[in-house]
């Protein structure tokens, strides 16, 4: 049946003797991952867990049955994780079903294509947890990490989790990892737990993308075209995604901010109205950039960011080069928008 992830995470919690598999889904796989940790945490440290993978299924439909129903050696109580489930996967899962009870079964997928047959037996048998995960923004940061931080004992301050969301490019599971860092450094426990502010954030560096990402961002939108381009030209292989994504947030960020500039606020006014929810190391950048971009320029600028994505995923590293032009366009643009000033 289709779920949500407040079901998920009382399977997490309690795998319930009904349900035969669990399958996540969608645009954010990152999600769904980070979902799967939980619920592979959920069962146990003792738990088995046999791997299968998704593209495996169509030559061999009895696999997964197989698998589900195999007897453990030593009686622990075992997880068949699938990773890649697709629809050439559909006569497994339609064999696990008929099966006999067994083993509970976590998949994970990325996006199904309409008219899905496989998931559209997913979202409607009773046996079936189907959850679909969709590529968080900005606006969700506060919601989602504070979900992420309860368990752990940390009381987020404002800003923080747009901080921490903007420096893991919106990755759950580095956001995850982070919050754990954050965690042993407090050391809070939901029974004992802490606050967590910018300070903790500038004290351990505030996340492992920092470095890769704020700096590239800074220099393409305050028009810094020699840095921006030495910084663009020394990022490792696969990072034109997470760099897109937070450039698009960046965006949509003056977007937002570039309104009360419109009204008659200037953009210092504007930024240290905002308090802690920039991050103090960002206050000057995001002040100049937004004395640089027009709401017609970040429209445009936005549109166009969405489209080097969508070719990124189309066409994977191939695609790399092109989003490359396009950081060091935007770049220029704003170098343009400086020289008018």
């Amino acid at each position: 049946m289709k779920t949500d992830a407040a079901r998920i995470a009382a399977i997490a919690r309690a795998w319930p003797a009904d349900v035969r598999l669990v399958l996540l889904h969608g645009p954010d796989e990152s999600a769904s991952r980070d979902m799967a940790g939980q619920v592979t945490a959920g069962l146990g440290a003792g738990v088995t867990i046999t791997e299968l993978a998704g593209s495996a299924l169509k030559s061999d439909p009895q696999a997964l049955m197989a698998a589900a129903t195999s007897l453990s050696m030593f009686g622990d109580r075992e997880l068949v994780r699938v990773d890649g489930l697709d629809d050439d996967a559909l006569a497994a899962v339609e064999a696990l079903l008929e099966g006999p009870p067994g083993h509970p079964v976590l998949a994970v997928a990325g996006s199904f294509k309409k008219g899905s047959k496989l998931l559209t037996l997913a979202d409607k048998h009773p046996a079936i947890a189907a959850c679909i995960n969709y590529e968080a923004s900005l606006r969700d940061a506060g919601r989602l990490l504070g979900e992420m931080a309860a368990p752990l004992g940390l009381r987020l301050e404002r800003g923080v989790p747009e901080a921490l969301f903007e420096s893991a490019g919106g990755d759950r599971m580095i956001m995850r990892r982070e919050l754990e860092k954050y965690a042993l450094y407090k050391d809070s426990t939901p029974e004992s737990p802490k606050q967590l502010g910018a300070e903790d954030l500038a004290a351990l560096g505030i996340a492992t993308g920092e470095a890769e990402l704020f700096a590239p961002i800074a220099a393409i939108t305050t028009g810094n075209v020699a840095e921006a381009t030495d910084l663009i030209g020394r990022l490792p292989d696969g990072t034109a995604i997470p760099l897109l994504r937070a450039l698009e947030r960046r965006f949509a960020q003056l977007t937002l901010l570039r309104t009360e500039v419109d009204g008659g606020d200037t953009p210092a006014a504007v930024v240290e109205g905002q308090g802690k929810a920039i991050f103090w190391k960002e206050k000057p950048i995001i002040i100049k950039a937004l004395s640089l971009w027009s709401q017609p320029a970040l429209a445009a600028a936005m549109g166009d960011i969405l489209a080097a994505e969508r070719a990124v995923k189309a066409s994977g590293s191939l695609a790399d080069l092109g989003a490359q032009h396009l950081l060091l366009d935007l770049t220029r643009r704003a170098a343009v928008a400086a020289r008018r000033r």
